[in-house]
């Protein structure tokens, strides 16, 4: 892994007193005040995308354990977080589903999060690098609209940005949650857990730095359930109690008897910044991170013999039918991750108005071990036979050179060069005990790189009074290599693939009247497939299948017409847009052939239409309150499918019709404030033909979820607050259930 360099992670230092740094102008956006933010950060935000902007002082208002959490009352937006500790946090947007990772962007600092290796449930930015106390403010941008990203950003493009103080600082914090979780099963109960951070910094001189460390250690709910198959020799069944009788999102009836996945986590978090101001006209900056988890998930067997011993395997007999247990359906897993993050930047600016950055950064998946068991094991994992899943060695590498400054006094040139390269491994061998080495035989492999290497161009020219025109364009070289698959005996070779692609980028702004911009922008993005899309798969027949190493790049025509109003106290959007996407990569059942093969595919056409209206006010009626919302509709649909045909003129999966959400706190009294928020995702659908109908374990629920916090600073550096997520027990599903009520106490002392 070493495309660049030294694999050093780029780090956003707010130093407000250095001539390197501005204070941003606040922008439409969801914030109470401007916050400083690094100089590549502010360069990468100057787009045509809309934009909104989530404070510092509005994540101390909310419910907070991971970074993820800052986006959970953004317009048209959720995060599929199933526990706190789901290092699956995937971002869905306005075209996006929660199986869609590689649509969105989540850089801290100007330093990629976002795991592009694969387009999927494990797909999720790598939250984990950032802390909660270290983010000074989110900026989301929506869709394509700016030459200054790669084509991923067709969906949502998140800036987290963090600061360093100005002088010594430190804070403590400890966090508890219990979860009161319901289930139709009898695997309900009470899922506890606890968070400690924190953080200590200073500047002197020239140097600034801060040191961030926390550890999470939680009890997640159930994450699936086990179920029985129909039939068996009735002479071997053996009498038991406790099983539920079930329906599957389509209707088919099952039997559940077990709860999978029920995951206790401790992850350990560590990341140092350190930034200097080497002259007048340049800084440096450099970080490094550390995250490092340990989750080992347990079964539990619902069901009992007449000795009312629990029954994890065999045939069964329930309400006189026969049922046959799964062999591996009640079988625990674990994982064990350790992942490093590196970069270095450099900030300069000249005289005559042009600002440069260079960044370089490595992620690195230091060790990564996913140990499954073969057979069942209810309770407390015993060991035995299994398999591991070694993906230690993968990781991407980022490098880019950015410029910008003023030719004359109508145009904002922004330049740039970028590269990158992903790299995945993965190997699973056989194991004597799965909870220790993998000593026994290979079972598969896959292995693949690539790399974009791109250059872009934009202009923002002021050509009148109150009006701009930006025009932009991105030239990209993408290219895939080293694939490769495997099982215990052969391994295939995949060839080489290499394409160019120009995305043109365009976008006209008019501030009619003082306060109010309308704004049309129109961008191309091409998404190109993952490497997990592309050389993931299996070997029959010494000839590989269930993939196609021939997938064809995402290729996306964003439209957007933004209406915004700037108030005395805040500000109203309104946007409408519309995505016209050619050969959206989805994992799909290609019923055209005999016999049907079930792989990630190219649909032809897909479009998604819709309007969005968000309002951000402070001191509404009175003093203290605050209030945001925001509303979304939302028609995305499959148009042409040829190797689907059942999904044509259907709802596309996991993208509601309806999001909105509303957001709320109110400073009551000098040393305490309290916050109420409500989410709502209306009717969406977990199929491409759109069969779910039923809302239970496997679909994909709509939903209303309400959520309090209330915070009291009892003394100069120290603040309680009590909170609860969920409040009304909701019981919703993402596939996996959704967490239940969830209380929340935190204790905090900051210097």
């Amino acid at each position: 892994m070493n495309a660049f360099p030294i694999g050093l992670c780029a780090v956003a230092l707010a130093l407000s007193t250095s001539p390197l740094w501005a204070t941003d102008p606040a922008p439409a956006t969801t914030t109470l005040a401007p916050v400083s933010v690094h100089a590549s950060d502010t360069m990468v935000m100057e787009t045509p995308s809309v934009q909104v902007r989530v404070s510092r002082l509005k994540l101390q208002q909310q419910n907070v354990t991971e970074s993820a959490d800052a986006l959970k009352y953004a317009p048209n937006m959720m995060v599929r977080k199933r526990y706190v500790g789901d290092p699956n946090a995937v971002i869905s947007g306005r075209n996006a589903g929660t199986l869609q990772s590689a649509r969105s962007l989540v850089y801290a600092d100007g330093l990629l999060l976002s795991n592009l290796m694969t387009n999927g449930y494990d797909g999720a930015p790598r939250w984990g690098m950032v802390a909660p106390q270290e983010i000074g403010a989110v900026d989301i941008l929506y869709g394509p609209y700016s030459a200054l990203y790669p084509g991923n950003s067709l969906g949502t493009t998140v800036l987290i940005h963090t600061v360093l103080p100005q002088r010594l600082t430190a804070s403590v914090s400890s966090q508890f949650f219990s979860q009161d979780y319901r289930d139709a099963y009898g695997a309900g109960g009470h899922y506890n857990g606890h968070q400690a951070a924190a953080t200590l910094g200073d500047r002197q001189g020239r140097w600034s730095w801060l040191l961030a460390i926390s550890q999470l250690d939680n009890r997640g709910q159930p994450m699936q359930y086990a179920s029985a198959k129909a039939g068996g020799d009735p002479a071997t069944a053996i009498a038991v109690t406790g099983a539920t009788p079930d329906r599957n999102p389509n209707g088919t009836s099952r039997l559940v008897y077990g709860a999978n996945s029920i995951e206790h986590t401790v992850q350990n978090q560590a990341k140092l910044k350190v930034g200097v101001d080497v002259t007048d006209h340049v800084a440096a900056l450099f970080s490094v991170g550390r995250w490092h988890n340990r989750a080992d998930d347990r079964t539990r067997s619902l069901i009992r013999d007449g000795a009312g011993q629990p029954v994890s395997g065999g045939v069964i007999s329930v309400g006189g039918r026969t049922w046959t247990l799964p062999a591996s359906g009640l079988a625990p897993t674990s994982a064990r991750d350790t992942h490093m993050l590196y970069g270095v930047e450099l900030n300069g600016h000249l005289d005559n108005g042009w600002r440069w950055t260079a960044v370089a950064s490595h992620y690195d998946f230091l060790r990564s071990l996913a140990s499954t068991a073969s057979l069942p094991e209810p309770g407390s994992p015993r060991g035995g036979p299994g398999t591991i899943a070694n993906k230690a060695g993968s990781g991407w590498d980022t490098f880019d050179l950015r410029s910008s400054g003023p030719l004359g006094e109508q145009h904002m040139l922004y330049a740039g060069v970028h590269g990158d390269r992903y790299v995945l491994e993965t190997r699973v061998r056989n194991a004597s005990d799965w909870r220790d080495a993998a000593d026994g035989t290979p079972v598969s492999a896959f292995a693949g790189r690539s790399q974009t290497r791109a250059a872009y161009l934009q202009d923002v020219w002021s050509f009148a009074n109150a009006w701009s025109l930006t025009l932009g364009g991105r030239l990209e070289q993408w290219r895939a290599y080293g694939g490769l698959l495997a099982n215990a005996s052969h391994t295939l070779r995949y060839a080489d693939r290499q394409r160019t692609d120009f995305s043109p980028k365009a976008a006209l702004s008019w501030d009619f009247a003082d306060g109010w911009e309308l704004r049309l922008a129109d961008g191309k993005a091409v998404r190109y497939p993952t490497v997990a899309e592309l050389f993931q798969g299996s070997i029959s027949a010494n000839a590989i299948v269930n993939n196609n190493p021939d997938l064809k790049p995402e290729r996306d025509e964003s439209t957007d017409l933004t209406l915004t109003r700037q108030l005395a106290n805040g500000h109203w959007r309104v946007s409408l847009f519309q995505d016209r996407i050619a050969d959206s990569l989805y994992s799909q059942t290609d019923i055209t052939v005999t016999p049907s093969i079930t792989s990630v595919q190219n649909i032809d056409r897909m479009r998604n239409r819709g309007i969005e209206g968000e309002i951000g006010l402070t001191d509404v009626w009175t003093a203290g309150l605050d209030l945001q919302a925001s509303v979304a509709f939302n028609n995305a649909r499959t148009l042409d499918d040829r190797q689907y045909p059942l999904a044509n003129g259907k709802y596309f999966p996991r993208i509601p019709k309806l999001r909105t959400s509303v957001f709320a706190d109110y400073r009551f009294a000098p040393q305490w404030d309290a916050s109420l928020g409500v989410r709502h995702s209306g009717r969406q659908y977990g199929s491409l033909d759109n069969s779910d109908y039923v809302d239970t374990y496997g679909a994909v629920s709509s939903f209303t979820v309400a959520d309090a916090r209330l915070r009291w600073k009892f003394s100069p550096g120290w603040s309680a607050s009590l909170g609860v997520d969920n409040l009304t027990n909701e019981q919703y599903w993402v596939y996996h259930p959704y967490a239940g009520r969830t209380w929340f106490g935190e204790l905090r002392w900051e210097l």
